[in-house]
């Protein structure tokens, strides 16, 4: 039983270990935000939607770190 409790307790600290970038959230929020406004997912319409809102967010954020 312990090594069960340990060998699972290794796999979740190993799995805290492997976390998505930022740019991969940030994109995900983009893929959201356009599916919550309507854009059916999958279309070329909703690719560029993502491609368009995850870009202007990286420029606004970029402009105000300077």
């Amino acid at each position: 039983m312990a090594r069960i409790v340990a060998t699972c307790c290794f796999a979740l600290l190993l799995g805290s270990c492997v976390a998505p970038s930022v740019a991969n959230i940030d994109w995900e929020h983009a893929r959201l935000a356009c599916a919550d406004v309507g854009i059916d997912p999958g279309s070329s319409a909703f690719d560029r939607c993502v491609f368009d809102l995850y870009h202007s967010l990286w420029g606004e954020q970029s402009t105000s770190e300077r």
